[in-house]
């Protein structure tokens, strides 16, 4: 047959326990237009986590390796995370990360905000840089999201965007109402009720009514984001005037659990945890018993038609540009994807914790296509050809992964990745040497695992002096948080002195506070900036806050320089060769300790890059273009 039939599953419910419901879901949104959403299935308090923790990928320096050919149409854009926002900014010149799992699935309500992502941590499940299994999957994770508010069981999880992202966008979301729509539509609200109370008599009884349509009428004539931010009915409006504009939408964003066990896809069948297979690093696990059949994890998948935009290329020494003759590796989300040995064409699912399953040749589980009803899944797409997915730029094609067998609560879930993929591993794991770096290389987790961590904190830091006899490993950079520089003449007047020919020295105070806040010109909240810096001296004693609590030593350092940044140190602000800055008194929670650009495993020249390959059984044979 050209395709195998595509699996219709149990119910959402049907993997579950009696006793053990779903707590998340993939479902069609209830905001029209916008496709899929992710459902909670159990009452969630304020603080709590959302799901399983996601992956995060470094996608780096995409568009100077593929010179931004249009040809390549890389989904990933629309789902992609800033690398600040990830702690990646100091990892890559310039990069994006891709968070597989909650991270890319949740849409974007401003009315009702109520959930955010937090950082990832670091780490390779114990492997080290001597481990051959160490490049093959990111060290990013346990990034996970969390409430913001309480979450009745039903509601739809919705995070925020940012303004930006949807100015940029066009006319298409030129009438996507904001917080501050919101707002304005509550100031409103009160004028009309004023209005309303005013005017409305036993003679005039349905005023208030008709007032509400003719405000209902001018809104739709020009839409605006205001307009849309309206309440959407009568009744509304008057339970507005109550809870506001804004919460007067809840109702809207509300599925019944009976409605996404039967409409829905379980995503919380599994969980990650460390693989029983060393060099897979981490796992997924059965999280309850899922019978022969029944959904292991939803599998949506954004389309890439070309393979070649995973190409990684050295640098042309005379232009600067790449070089295509000189292949230098892959992106790393290649592993992550399926792909066939016959065809350009790559499909990524984006869910987590699905990225986790580990290959095996005698799997427990394996992909399928998603029913024919499956919302955001076109069964016709499978009967087009590759250039026709190349048009398309929204997602339109969804996987399963199902049980093959009965799998037990806590039983590592494995699919089959295909004999080219086992192939390819077993040639890299016979030639695979460990880097020169590896007995020195500490990634700077090791240092400072989170700012505000108590124990890293107490950490003494070694000054320069003292790393002549103890040197840190060669990857690590030392950043200081301060205020940016102005002219000489800014500076004395700011109070700043002479110390020594052309050395600026002051002390670190509370108006350039590491963590105080600035606002970019988007109203954006950002970080103050970091210097690249030496320690070249530390307190005797430890410093105290006020509650004395010990907050560490306190440091002085020198700003480094433009002759002094490696090539591959991030810096955010160049300081001229004839300038030198010396700061004082600085706290060792506006120091922090970051790996150099591109010395992560993730980048390691020789990684174990190859796509999981989908069964030949279930692939079109309209999609083979080899």
């Amino acid at each position: 047959p050209l395709l195998a039939p595509s699996a219709v599953l149990p119910s959402a419910a049907a993997a579950s326990d009696d006793n053990d419901q779903c707590r998340l879901y993939l479902a069609e949104s209830t905001i029209p237009g916008a496709g899929l959403g992710i459902f909670t299935g159990v009452n969630l308090p304020s603080h709590t986590p959302v799901a399983e923790p996601d992956i995060v990928i470094p996608l780096a320096d995409y568009e100077w390796h593929t010179a931004m050919a249009q040809d390549f149409h890389l989904l990933w854009g629309e789902y992609s995370w800033q690398t600040n926002e990830v702690s990646m900014e100091t990892d890559m010149v310039v990069g994006s990360a891709l968070v597989i799992g909650t991270g890319c699935m949740p849409n974007c309500n401003f009315a009702l905000i109520n959930a955010h992502e937090g950082e990832p941590e670091y780490g390779h499940a114990g492997l080290t840089r001597k481990d051959h299994g160490v490049t093959g999957f990111t060290g990013f994770h346990n990034q996970r999201m969390v409430t913001d508010r309480n979450i009745p069981a039903g509601g739809e999880i919705f995070v925020n965007y940012g303004e930006a992202w949807f100015t940029s966008r066009g006319e298409d979301m030129a009438t996507v109402p904001f917080a501050a729509n919101f707002d304005l539509v509550d100031e409103f609200l009160v004028k009309f009720k004023n209005i309303s109370l005013k005017y409305q008599t036993s003679e005039n009884p349905d005023f208030t009514k008709d007032l509400w349509s003719i405000v209902e009428a001018e809104a739709r004539v020009i839409p605006t984001r205001t307009g849309s931010a309206l309440p959407l009915t009568f009744e509304d409006m008057q339970s507005a005037q109550t809870v506001g504009a804004a919460e007067s939408r809840l109702p809207y964003s509300m599925r019944t659990v009976e409605w996404l066990n039967e409409n829905g896809r379980c995503m919380d069948n599994i969980r990650p945890g460390n693989s029983t297979i060393r060099d897979a690093g981490r796992g997924a696990f059965a999280s309850r018993f899922i019978p022969k059949g029944g959904l292991v994890a939803p599998g949506p998948v954004l389309h890439i038609p070309n393979k070649a935009a995973m190409n990684m290329y050295e640098t042309n020494p005379l232009t600067g540009n790449r070089d295509t003759t000189k292949e230098s590796g892959k992106q790393l989300i290649l592993n992550y994807c399926f792909g066939h040995g016959k065809s350009t064409l790559l499909l990524c699912p984006y869910t987590s914790p699905s990225a986790y399953i580990n290959h095996s040749r005698k799997p427990n589980a394996r992909v399928v296509w998603a029913d024919d009803t499956t919302k955001n899944h076109n069964a016709d797409w499978l009967q087009e050809g590759v250039e026709f997915l190349k048009q398309q730029e929204a997602i339109g094609l969804s996987l399963n992964f199902v049980a093959t067998r009965d799998i037990r609560p806590g039983e590592e879930v494995f699919i089959d990745y295909g004999r080219e993929w086992e192939k390819a591993w077993k040639k890299y794991v016979k030639e695979w040497k460990p880097p020169v770096d590896s007995d020195d290389f500490a990634p700077a987790t090791t240092l400072q695992k989170a700012v505000l961590q108590q124990d890293d904190l107490l950490i003494p830091l070694r000054t320069i002096s003292e790393q002549e006899d103890e040197p840190y490993p060669q990857n690590l950079v030392f950043y200081c948080h301060t205020a940016s520089f102005g002219t000489s003449e800014d500076m004395a007047n700011e109070g700043l002195y002479l110390w020594g020919e052309d050395v600026w020295e002051y002390e670190w105070s509370e108006w350039n506070d590491w963590y105080a806040w600035e606002f970019d010109a988007n109203n954006s909240a950002r970080w103050t900036p970091k210097f690249p810096c030496k320690i070249i001296h530390r307190s005797e004693e430890a410093a105290f806050d006020d509650d004395g609590n010990n907050i560490g030593h306190r440091y002085s350092a020198i700003l480094l320089t433009e002759d002094e940044v490696e090539e591959n140190m991030w810096a955010e602000i160049i300081i001229p060769q004839n300038e030198k800055y010396v700061i004082h008194d600085i706290p060792r929670a506006a120091i922090t300790v970051r790996d150099k650009m591109y010395s992560k495993n993730e980048f390691l020249h020789g990684s174990f890059r190859h796509a999981m390959m989908i069964p030949d059984l279930i692939f079109p044979k309209a999609w083979i273009n080899l």
